[in-house]
């Protein structure tokens, strides 16, 4: 039997006086600094969500002044400065990547001609010969790991955000007064 691992129910943003209610994001305030941060408390509820699966969103007002279109406008706003914000740090991630890949490509050369050397050492025995090359072996890649983690792994969690940025900017805001 398959059960639904995420259900359709739409994502509840509750303005402050709510009682507490399990999986509920809430909402602090009258202005769009206080709603932001509700659809950060959102965005961290659907990243776990695949991205197929459409998103609905409930939001329960207090006896407030704010109008529907005002919320939208504040979705808007938050979606555009937050694709800016993620596309910006994305080139940047991208840029510092490619400089640092160089720096370290410099020094696994260096390593692989250390460990050359010591191949070539006939001094020592054979097994400080082999350990040290190794240790240069080792060194070499061990120089790689970062660089090769912010080119090629962290882009695709900044590109998953921007997906669901872009699925939160699709997405209608139904509102309720209480």
């Amino acid at each position: 039997m398959h059960a639904k691992e995420y259900p359709d129910d739409p994502i509840h943003i509750y303005q402050s006086s709510h009682p507490l209610i399990p999986g509920a994001v809430y909402w602090y305030g009258e202005d769009y600094l206080s709603f932001a941060g509700a659809l950060d408390n959102t965005l961290q509820k659907i990243k776990a969500f695949p991205l197929k699966n459409t998103l609905r969103i409930d939001v329960h007002l207090n006896n407030t002044p704010i109008s529907a279109s005002t919320i939208e406008e504040w979705k808007t706003f938050y979606c555009t400065e937050k694709t800016q914000e993620f596309e910006s740090e994305y080139i940047l991630m991208k840029r510092q990547g490619y400089k640092f890949l160089w720096r370290c490509l410099i020094l696994l050369w260096l390593c692989l001609t250390g460990a050359y050397v010591f191949d070539l050492l006939n001094v020592l025995g054979d097994y400080p010969q082999m350990l040290g090359r190794e240790t240069f072996f080792l060194l070499a890649w061990v120089f790689l790991w970062k660089p090769i983690e912010m080119v090629v792994f962290e882009p695709w969690s900044l590109k998953h955000q921007l997906r669901l940025i872009e699925k939160l900017k699709r997405t209608k805001i139904n509102i309720t007064t209480v």
